[in-house]
């Protein structure tokens, strides 16, 4: 998990590294261009060919295209807000991905999970302070992103009762190279060496990301790991200031607490509830 975490960190810092060399749309398509070979590494050697047999390809396209959806709109954020800022944001995830079970697969919210998820939000808009500073339009945009990635959890739900987890991401960097081309090809011009060095970074950081992700989920539950996700902000505050000369506010701290609060107290309270209906 911290493998994860360190790797999901540093994915913003190279994206915005390849952003002064093309547009963020086309460090996209290169992020998962280079993820896929780099999956390709790993998954092979151990599946072969299985890899490839999957169940249910309308829910692997369905979760692609929202993924993609959601990694353009964060990429695109990427060089016009603060780094901090953006992660802390991008905490709302498990939040969105709470309302959004609610909606589409019936699950039950009662008050406490209602109250922690609207304190999250809450947690965002202190971030944000609308009124209060002048806010950057691209915050909506990861808000935005972070819903996307809330959907694409309730569809990895489905999912996985399915296929493998090694099918998922295969077809997952395989359908994102595919879907990202596509905006790619409206913005295109050849990438300097320099980009192209961060940008296989990045799809090795994204790769490495996922795996280590998909491995620690398999040997724990997510309760257990999700207080590990919150380094991913002082590991970005850090490296920001030093690569970036950005110093997260107070206002950042506070409102990230506030919202991985809520979202680690979801977390155990659907931990208990799984328990006791195990033990029913």
């Amino acid at each position: 998990m911290m493998g994860a975490v360190g790797c999901f960190a540093f994915n913003s810092v190279f994206v915005r590294y390849a952003a002064e060399y093309v547009h963020p749309f086309e460090v996209a398509f290169f992020r998962n261009f280079f993820g896929l070979g780099f999956v390709l590494l790993v998954v092979l050697p151990q599946e072969g060919l299985r890899v490839v047999r999957c169940q249910r390809p309308g829910l692997l396209s369905l979760r692609a295209l929202v993924n993609t959806a959601a990694m353009l709109a964060w990429f695109y954020a990427v060089p016009l807000i603060p780094l901090a800022d953006l992660t802390a944001l991008g905490f709302t995830a498990p939040l969105w991905a709470t309302v959004l079970a609610a909606v589409f697969l019936g699950e039950r919210m009662r008050f406490r999970r209602w109250t922690a998820t609207l304190l999250g939000f809450a947690g965002a808009l202190v971030i944000i302070q609308p009124g209060f500073k002048e806010l950057h339009w691209a915050s909506y945009l990861v808000l935005g992103s972070s819903a996307l990635w809330g959907l694409t959890v309730i569809i990895v739900r489905k999912m996985t009762a399915y296929d493998t987890p090694n099918t998922i991401l295969f077809y997952q960097c395989l359908m994102m190279s595919g879907f990202s081309a596509i905006p790619a090809y409206f913005v295109w011009e050849t990438p300097p060496s320099a980009a192209l060095v961060h940008m296989a970074i990045l799809g090795a950081l994204s790769a490495g990301a996922h795996w280590c992700h998909v491995r620690a989920y398999s040997m724990q539950q997510v309760a257990a790991l999700q207080p590990l996700d919150f380094l991913r902000l002082p590991i970005i505050a850090l490296a920001a200031w030093l690569l970036f000369a950005e110093v997260a506010g107070a206002e950042v701290w506070a409102g990230a607490v506030i919202i991985f609060g809520s979202a680690l107290y979801i977390s155990y309270r659907e931990a208990q509830l799984a328990r006791r209906r195990r033990a029913g």
